[in-house]
Order: structure tokens, then sequence, then C-alpha cells
């Protein structure tokens, strides 16, 4: 007499298919909670960049008794249009870029050797920000480069970013500020922050960040007369593009109302830091009478909470 076979055991249809939503589920669970974690990861190491970058403006000022300038465009012994990038570079561990570019004798900065002027430089870039590589804003390709453009630029206060007008904030054209210049206290008043570089093109001038020919026109830095991540569109020269993400533009084409504003990939905000050398993370919703106070070195305000 044959014998029974044992019966089998197996998913049914809708068992699988259950098991596959159940699988779904979880994942759309957790992908939001990974992507939240990288960004976390990846403002911390903006956070870090920053610190150096204010350490490297102490170490300075330790050796020069006065902060660098935002930018020259005369009278001084390196390239017309050298900023406060290529005056620090030594004290962030460039100090070998900085040794081959003042090897270099052009007029204009933007005329250095592509070798220098289009080196990427890590500690100037927010992980954040995936726009690569990190080029323009500094007057078109010259010396075959573009120039690097970096994300962090310095505060020169709560007004138009005028080409060689005295601001209110830590830094501007020709400035020669020093510790004794922050009456209004170096623990409220911002040093510098960051901005976005919208994407790799070549051209533009001014933009924020654009270290290598674009000072003049708002490259070096930064004015709080808008809130981090307005929709108010910065101004400078020319624009890269006026269609990047976030980074809305007008062209000037010569006029001195430069206005470049804080921005950030970072969801909700923008990363600061201040004159005593502390990050914080400056909400986009911040009230802009605080955020103005913040921006000014000697104005007299009273900033009780930066928040």
């Amino acid at each position: 007499m044959k014998k029974n076979a044992p019966p089998r055991h197996a998913f049914t249809l809708v068992e699988l298919l259950v098991v596959i939503a159940i699988i779904g589920i979880l994942v759309g669970l957790l992908l939001p909670a990974v992507q939240a974690a990288r960004e976390a990861a990846r403002r911390m190491s903006c956070s870090n960049n920053m610190k150096q970058l204010g350490l490297a403006m102490h170490n300075y000022h330790d050796t020069f008794r006065k902060f660098p300038y935002g930018y020259v465009d005369s009278g001084m012994v390196t390239r017309k249009r050298d900023c406060w990038m290529q005056r620090l570079l030594p004290f962030f561990e460039e100090g070998n870029m900085q040794d081959l570019y003042e090897q270099q004798n052009p007029e204009w900065i933007m005329d250095v050797d592509v070798s220098i002027k289009d080196r990427q430089v890590a500690s100037l870039l927010c992980p954040s920000d995936t726009a690569t590589p990190g080029l323009g804003a500094n007057g078109g390709v010259r010396s075959d480069g573009a120039g690097f453009q970096g994300n962090y630029v310095m505060c020169t206060g709560d007004q138009y970013m005028y080409h060689t007008a005295r601001t209110r904030g830590l830094i501007y054209a020709y400035s020669d500020t020093s510790f004794s210049s922050v009456t209004d206290g170096t623990s409220t008043s911002l040093m510098g922050g960051e901005s976005i570089r919208g994407g790799g093109d070549t051209g533009g001038w001014g933009g924020a960040g654009g270290y290598w020919g674009g000072a003049r026109w708002g490259g070096y830095g930064f004015t709080a007369l808008e809130a981090p991540n307005t929709p108010v569109p910065d101004q400078h020269y020319t624009c890269k593009s006026t269609t990047y993400r976030d980074l809305p533009c007008i062209s000037l084409v010569g006029a001195d109302t430069t206005h470049n504003s804080l921005r950030s990939r970072h969801p909700g905000g923008v990363q600061c830091f201040r004159i005593d050398g502390s990050t914080q993370f400056l909400s986009e919703t911040i009230q802009l009478d605080v955020y103005h106070a913040m921006a000014t070195i000697a104005n007299g305000e009273v900033v009780n909470d930066a928040q």
C-alpha cells in the first residue's frame, strides 16, 4: 500500500503579496531616517568647516593684528581682486597653494595659472551642496580656467554690498577691522556663513563664493539685508544662471547695489559662524531685526536671542 506524501508548506500568493507590502512599508519608513542621518552628518561636516575657517581668521588676526580685507583692487602687493580667501590659505593648511599663488605675476587674479585658481579647496565646500565642480562666478574663462567657487562667504553687514564703501559688518572692500572694532560683542556678531553655488557653469561674475575675480562684484561676502534662503534674488554683475533651484539672481551689469544672501541645501535654514568662532544654525524664519543686529559689529544693538 502506497504511503501518503507529506504535505508541502509554502506561501500562498496572498501571503507573498502581504510580505512584499510590509517590506515596502518598512523601506518607506527607513529611507527618510537614513536621509535625515546623512544630512545630519553633512551639516556637522559643514559646521566643522566653519569652525576651521573661524579659527583661521583668529590666527590671521593673531599674526597681523587685524582681520583680512574683503577684497582689494589696488594698492597691494598681490593681484587685483585679491580677497580674504587668498590671505587665509596658510591658516587652513594651504600654505603651499599660497606660495605658488604669490609667485604668479599677472595684474589680475583672474589670470593666475589654472592649476592654482581652479584647485578645489575641500574645506571651503559644504557637503550638502552637490553642485560640481565648484567653478565659476569669476568673470568667465581666463588662463584656461573659470576659478574655484566655494560655499563660504564673510559678513558685510545689513546693507547693500557697495563696491568701495565701508559697510557695517566685519568684512568689506579694503576693510582693516580688528577685535577692537567689534563693540557689539563677538559672541552675537556674525563673521561668515554659507551660500550655494547653483551649478558648474563657468560663466557669471560675482556670485557668492567667487574668490578668483568675482570678489569686487560680491563674491567674497553676503549681506543680511534679506532673510536666509530668501526668494528675493541675489544681485551681482552677471548671473551664472537665473534658473538654478533656490538661487534667484538678477544681473546688474555695473551697478554697485550688490546683494548676496545666505543660502543652503540644509532644510529650514543655513549655517553661520560668529566672530568668537562659534557656529550656529540660523532658521530661515529668523526675525529680520535680530538678523540685522547680528550682522553689524558696532551699531549698538543688543541681541538677546539669535533664533
